[in-house]
């Protein structure tokens, strides 16, 4: 893994991981519809270190971890973007693909909030929208290819009827529904007693214990983590989520809940040790690979 280059391309940034420790963080090309551009900037990140001797990425969106392509990213801009074979001809590496958060997924069961602990992991990243990867006890994802995107489901007849999961179950989406700029203005007005920002972060919680509960009956994960800008409410958050979700569960076996560990890097560590599994650190430029 030492001599794999972890990199997460996110809508805003792109964040890199490099032996051990965070690298360099440079911006995301802009409208960059082809993928060529951000190509060409992960060849220069992967120029500028020593040893680099392949490249894991990770993306936003539906990804095709075997072909190499991000069939679809609203974060990017990218439809039917093949970048593993972009950067494999930029950077004269070999490359491979996954989602960010199934990477995230990999990261937290490693060395984050879910080392140690028995049994498969479920992590959900409720950030600017919602997306959720299983990996079992051997650090292997579940569900590969389509897999993750359970904030693009929409809702039928019920309050929330016609609206995204993600609209309703991450931090964008409460902060949208609110019409505030981040979910922490939210949880500020609901401490301060105001009734309406109690009740969308009350269903903000029901729609997330939601998605986790079938994900919990599906696969029986032993431990459940919840990452992306959300948790940071602490306590507030994970309190009556774990209530909400023991609810929904009644009587299958609890997982343990708890707030994910490494932030940020998730998918670059992630994306990073899946690189090294399935590449090989000592893999020829012309070789091909999938994180899936």
């Amino acid at each position: 893994m030492d001599d794999v280059l972890g990199v997460d391309v996110g809508g805003t940034a792109i964040k890199t991981w490099w032996r051990g420790s965070p690298g360099a963080t440079v911006r995301t090309p802009k409208d960059d519809v082809t993928g060529e551009r951000t190509a060409a900037v992960i060849a220069d990140l992967v120029a500028a270190l020593p040893g680099v001797a392949a490249v894991g990425m990770a993306t936003p969106g539906i990804v095709d971890d075997d072909a190499g392509v991000c069939r679809m990213s609203v974060n990017l801009g990218w439809r039917d973007v093949p970048i593993r074979d972009l950067v494999e001809a930029r950077a004269g590496l070999p490359a491979a693909l996954t989602h960010d958060v199934r990477a995230g997924a990999v990261a937290e069961r490693l060395s984050g909030a879910g080392a140690g602990r028995p049994g498969p992991l479920a992590f959900a990243a409720a950030g600017t929208g919602l997306a959720l990867a299983v990996v079992d006890a051997d650090t292997r994802p579940i569900g590969t290819g389509w897999a993750g995107e359970v904030g693009q489901l929409r809702y039928g007849p019920g309050p929330h009827t016609g609206l995204r999961v993600e609209e309703v179950a991450s931090a964008g989406g409460l902060a949208a529904r609110f019409g505030t700029a981040e979910a922490v203005d939210v949880l500020t007005a609901r401490n301060a007693g105001d009734v309406a920002a109690a009740a969308r972060w009350d269903e903000t919680v029901d729609a997330l214990a939601e998605v986790l509960a079938w994900t919990v009956a599906l696969v029986a994960p032993g431990t459940v983590v919840v990452g992306g800008g959300l948790v940071r409410a602490g306590d507030d958050l994970l309190v009556p989520l774990r209530v909400a979700l023991a609810a929904r569960l009644a009587g299958f076996p609890e997982p343990v809940v708890v707030p994910a560990a490494h932030g940020t890097a998730a998918a670059a560590i992630g994306a990073a040790h899946l690189g090294a599994l399935r590449l090989g650190t000592t893999a020829q430029p012309s070789a091909r690979g999938s994180l899936a």
